[in-house]
């Protein structure tokens, strides 16, 4: 029921960010060049904290610590410029992430000492975001205030999860297997003008450096081990992004 409520969530957002020029009327009507309109490209790059997987294998459960892990995306948008207090924004995003096995723990036997523990968790990952900036300026104006823009947002998509060659050094590989889900992910964080910091400079003209937070999820992605024994995990991450948007 979460899943859903999160997804109607997002869901809305995305809808609300699409229609906010016929929704919110502009307090002043600016040209689009004063207000912000306009295509971006951009990329996404984050550490991940991969929370633990598991899955079944010859009648025992293995649970999966994993290392810190990475992902790196790139998006493509639209920004709706400044209406109000708010400036909606929707993006394509396609992105690769991997987080390598630090540990298996066996159901009844825990941590297995002295033994290598191997394998990854790989992931590919497309969502259609929605975002609202949030300014602490007016657009065109210089300051402080203009640097920095608070935004939050999600996006809803689909994620492809392999087990990579999981296994225990002795044992052999245990698991090799992928499936694709239902994918969120939920962020908040800040955009930092370049444009303003770096004002000697053309190089940064319209470019935001974000940093942020993500919450990305995906339930029930069902595995089969190697002896046949299928099981099914969620995948969730918490992480550390930062990004880069080029506007035109």
């Amino acid at each position: 029921m979460n899943k859903f409520l999160l997804a109607a969530l997002i869901s809305t957002s995305l809808v609300s960010a699409a229609s906010a020029a016929d929704i919110v009327p502009p307090m002043t009507p600016p040209s689009a060049s004063d207000n912000g309109m306009g295509f971006y490209i951009g990329s996404l790059s984050s550490v991940n904290f991969l929370k633990h997987t598991n899955f079944d294998v010859a009648g025992l459960n293995v649970d999966t610590k994993y290392d810190t892990g990475y992902y790196t995306a790139l998006r493509a948008g639209y920004n709706f410029g400044s209406y109000g207090f708010v400036a909606p924004r929707v993006e394509l995003e396609v992105g690769y992430g991997s987080a390598s096995v630090d540990q298996h723990r066996i159901s009844g036997f825990g941590a297995i000492s002295g033994i290598d523990s191997y394998g990854d968790a790989d992931t590919i990952q497309g969502f259609v975001n929605g975002y609202l900036d949030i300014p602490l300026a007016p657009a065109g104006q210089t300051g402080v205030l203009s640097v920095f823009t608070p935004y939050i947002g999600g996006g809803i998509g689909a994620m492809n999860v392999k087990l990579r060659k999981q296994g225990i050094g002795g044992a052999g590989t245990l698991i090799d297997d992928d499936d694709t889900a239902f994918a969120y992910h939920l962020d908040a964080g800040v955009g930092i003008n370049l444009q303003s910091v770096f004002s000697g400079s053309s190089l940064f003209e319209k470019t935001t450096l974000d940093v942020g937070y993500r919450y990305t999820a995906a339930d029930s992605l069902n595995f089969t081990a190697r002896d046949g024994s299928s099981s099914s995990t969620d995948f969730t991450t918490n992480a550390v992004t930062i990004g880069l948007r080029k506007q035109f």
